[in-house]
């Protein structure tokens, strides 16, 4: 067995002693669902709870190593405190489906570790931990119960604890009564007059645990307590109690912990440590091979990365070609380069490796700093036939990665057909991994060599890859080209039964190509203004910081938080509104509830925003001009967002606020180079538009086909303003905000919030809406109940979202997750529609033979330098292939402009 994680919490008895380790398998089942989001099987079984009970599990057996266990779980059937009253736990929604259709595999786990289980019909779990404890205490065991039910520390005395293993706390005697202010012996007492919701019991109302606790201990229980009223104090006190006494005599008998006659054998409870054979089977069909590892040490001896692996090194040209005829007999082959950098745009090749044949590959050392190498250039002209060759395969992960150093150096990859990377972010994008070593581990079941392990140097320092040995390199980027070839075999066919083939094959391979040429292009940037307006900003934030200290009445640190809450509630006397770890929260949002009223938190906002403009856009974009090109040379990211939608980083500019005043300076600073303009194409209103599409909603179409402003015919509607009639600009902005935030799923309090006025004005606006768009009202409510049955959602391309979340019974948890079954299909379509067009624009520019290049893309708006005898012909071209991207029942509509910078083409 593998060695204690050193988690272990020390328990109060010395070494030896025998102890009964008792678990509440149904308490962890629950809170591990609620801890644990997104974890399934490659199969779709959802499986989070199931790993929090097995991680619980494994913990309790790796770290204690119990001589005896058992397993309690609930009745079946219901318990006779029902009989007691009707309405125990009657307010418990019904397990949410994705959790019930674990139970059956949470038995499965628990007879896999083939413990002692305690069941019986008409009887809780925790009755029969009690009984367990009671039977073992005087059988002359120690009793650990595995839970963090506060019912059952009604259990813990001398030879009884309570261990919670999920926050590694245990509980003696001496805890609870810290936590309750009670001994033990006086908790159920306690319980009972504090009632419980969560179980329906009903308690004596508006007395709590603080209240009842001193009185408990004063007179020794609740009998006592009530046969005692009239030496209370407080006479409502005492008239409360003797008004619900029935009812707390009643509680106490529910939260009592009944004795189940046979219930228990304890030499079925002595167990030894679980066994491999029978457990791990199981641990690997649900996929829990960490927690295998965990508790067995499979990594403990060394293992081959697979069976007859074969890594070869190709020293010789000779050798190379040969091995490139040997890849166009096979028709396909995986790639993989080793280099001196992370950012594709400086990275310097090292290695390159190929494999084409299962459990086969080979690596071919180029910049070594010892050892053979071959000419970067002898290399590339071997390699170049095979990569620009379409009747070829090429498998890449993270495909763009090679294509830009591989343009870079005068080779245009014309073949990729899979990317493991793009195929597992289609498969799942959220809630795993979509590197190499995660998708090896995942779905090939194989551990891999990490770069930082090849990397590792004496002393724990990192070499650079070309001071690895080649011996060394081989090994790992071999492994790299062979295990990508091997997720192309095994993840194919996931793609293709998921009906995800032309997602990824008509979308996001080529997308990839498109983004490879564009980070590879970059964007000038006019870094004398930016320092100029960095100068500028210094100069405001200075002012701004005055006049915090006026409002304030003194200096203080506006980065402080502490210093802040201070000034703001306790000095100013301003409402507090969230709490946070470290007292009442600051944060921007907070501080625009309180601009109306006083002028601190409006000051603190603005200084806020030009001091992350200036950090984030002003000071760092000009160190991120690559010396080389004289440009930025930003990274669009596929593989993030749940959406489907780009984002990109270093820098990120997707944040550059659109609509301010703050923005538009800043991309004054995004130039073209001398002799071209910049053109920028943004789509129009283009996520109503799908909406109405998706919809069938026959005003919104009607409208868009028109050509009508969307935005003053819903104000039309809402507020009743007659037809030919102008539309106030006010009127039509808060339409606008309804129109969107019907999309974004807004209650009335958000859209209330948003446009400053009363909750009951806000859900009559939002009325009004579904009033006139009867097709939204159905779109959504049928998306809904659709997203509940397969706890999944769509785009028009198939691209799917999984939303667990749609069937928890937190109902903030739940309310989120349905705001995303409603948005998601909306933005995710308009993702897929821009990146349709990205490859459309793409290849008109090239048929046409044009010098105008996509650099930049964000939202929902693209842009492109262009050469300045180009722009009529670009500006159409560009035009063309959005406006055709996809065909909906409204037209899509495209708005271009041309200018020396971003700011005058916006």
């Amino acid at each position: 067995m593998a060695e204690s994680s050193g988690k272990r919490v020390p328990l109060p008895w010395p070494e030896g002693t025998e102890i009964l380790y008792l678990v509440d398998i149904s308490s962890f089942v629950f809170r591990a669902y609620y801890s644990v989001k997104g974890l399934s099987t490659a199969r779709g079984e959802p499986t989070n709870a199931l790993f929090g009970v097995a991680n619980m599990l494994v913990s309790l057996f790796k770290d204690y190593e119990p001589s005896h266990v058992a397993v309690a779980m609930d009745s079946r059937t219901p318990t006779f405190r029902r009989e007691i009253y009707p309405a125990y736990k009657a307010n418990r929604p019904p397990p949410p489906e994705d959790l019930k259709v674990q139970f059956p595999f949470v038995r499965e786990l628990v007879e896999a570790f083939d413990l002692a289980v305690l069941q019986r019909d008409g009887f809780e779990a925790d009755d029969l931990i009690a009984t367990a404890a009671r039977t073992a205490v005087r059988s002359g065991l120690k009793v650990v119960v595995v839970s963090a039910d506060k019912d059952l520390m009604q259990l813990v005395g001398p030879d009884v604890v309570m261990l919670d293993t999920m926050k590694e706390k245990l509980w003696d005697a001496a805890a609870v009564e810290e936590k309750w202010g009670v001994p033990p012996s006086l908790l159920g007492d306690l319980l009972a007059i504090g009632g419980d919701s969560s179980d329906n019991i009903p308690g004596v109302p508006r007395v709590g645990p603080k209240t009842a606790a001193p009185l408990l201990a004063e007179h020794g229980g609740l009998e006592q307590l009530l046969a005692n009223l009239d030496k209370l104090g407080s006479k409502a006190l005492a008239a409360r109690l003797a008004e619900h006494a029935e009812a707390a005599r009643m509680s106490r008998r529910l939260v009592e912990l009944a004795e189940v006659e046979g219930a228990v054998d304890l030499g079925a409870t002595r167990h030894g440590p679980p066994s491999k054979e029978r457990l791990g089977p199981v641990l690997d069909r649900f996929e829990l091979k960490r927690l295998k590892e965990r508790l067995f040490g499979v990594d403990a001896e060394p293992r081959p990365p697979a069976p007859d692996v074969e890594y070869r090194t190709i020293a010789t040209l000779d050798g190379l070609r040969a091995a490139a005829e040997e890849i166009r007999a096979a028709g396909r082959f995986a790639v993989d380069l080793e280099t001196t950098s992370v950012s594709p745009v400086l990275a310097e090749i090292v290695g390159v490796a190929l494999s084409w044949r299962p459990l086969e590959a080979a690596y071919v050392p180029i910049a070594h700093a010892a050892g053979p190498s071959l000419p970067l250039a002898d290399v590339l002209a071997a390699l170049r036939p095979l990569l620009e060759d379409p009747s070829l395969g090429a498998v890449a992960q993270n495909a763009k990665y090679e294509e830009i150093i591989f343009r870079r150096h005068g080779v245009r990859m014309a073949n990729v057909a899979f990317d493991p990377m793009l195929a597992s972010y289609l498969l799942r994008g959220e809630g795993r991994a979509h590197n190499l070593d995660a998708l090896a581990k995942e779905i090939l079941g194989r551990s891999t060599v990490t770069y930082e392990e090849v990397t590792e140097k004496a002393r724990g320092t990192q070499l650079a890859f070309a001071e690895v040995t080649v011996e060394r390199a081989t090994r790992y980027s071999g492994e790299d080209a062979e295990v990508a070839l091997a997720l192309a075999d095994a993840m194919a066919p996931r793609i293709e039964a998921a009906g995800l083939r032309s997602l990824l094959a008509d979308v996001e391979l080529p997308l990839g190509r498109v983004l490879a040429a564009m980070e590879l292009a970059g964007v000038r940037i006019d870094a004398d203004l930016l320092g100029e307006m960095s100068i500028d900003y210094a100069v405001a934030l200075a002012a701004l910081e005055k006049d915090a200290y006026a409002a304030a009445g003194h200096e203080l640190n506006l980065a402080s938080p502490k210093q802040l809450q201070q000034v703001l509630f306790e000095e100013l006397g301003l409402p507090s509104q969230r709490k946070t770890k470290t007292g009442y929260s600051t944060d921007s949002e907070v501080l625009e509830l309180l601009a109306p009223l006083h002028p601190l938190p409006a000051i603190l906002v603005e200084h806020r925003l030009l001091a992350k403009l200036k950090g984030t856009y002003l000071d760092a974009l000009p160190r991120l001009v690559n010396p080389a090109t004289g440009r930025i040379h930003t990274s669009f990211n596929q593989t993030v967002t749940a959406t489907g939608r780009l984002s990109s980083s270093n820098p990120n500019l997707q944040n550059i606020p659109i609509r301010t005043d703050r923005g538009r300076d800043i991309r004054r600073a995004f130039v073209a180079e001398p002799g071209n303009v910049l053109l920028s194409a943004d789509y129009s209103q283009i996520e109503l538009r799908v909406l109405a599409h998706i919809s069938e909603d026959a005003e919104l179409v009607a409208a868009f086909r028109a050509g009508e402003d969307v935005h003053a015919r819903t104000a039309r509607a809402v507020f009743g303003i007659p037809a030919g009639a102008e539309v106030p600009r006010e009127k039509r902005a808060q339409a606008k905000a309804i129109n969107f935030g019907v999309i974004y799923g807004k209650t009335e309090f958000s859209l209330a919030k948003e446009l400053g006025i009363p909750r009951g004005e806000a859900r009559r606006f939002i009325d009004g809406y579904f009033a006139l768009h009867v097709g939204v009202a159905r779109y959504m409510e049928e998306t809904i109940a659709s997203a509940r049955e397969t706890l999944s959602v769509a785009t028009m391309l198939g691209r799917r979202r999984e939303l667990p979340d749609l069937a928890s019974a937190n109902h903030n948890v739940r309310q989120a997750a349905e705001r995303m079954a409603r948005n998601t299909p909306i933005q995710g379509t308009a993702a897929d529609l821009l990146k349709l067009a990205m490859i459309r624009v793409d290849r008109r520019l090239a048929a046409e033979r044009l010098r105008a290049r996509m650099i930049l893309t964000v939202h929902d708006e693209l842009v492109l330098e262009v050469p300045e005898d180009e722009v009529d012909r670009a500006k159409t071209a560009v035009r063309e292939e959005m406006e055709n991207a996809l065909e909906l029942r409204v037209p899509l509509v495209v708005d271009t402009g041309v200018g020396q910078s971003w700011a005058e083409a916006h």
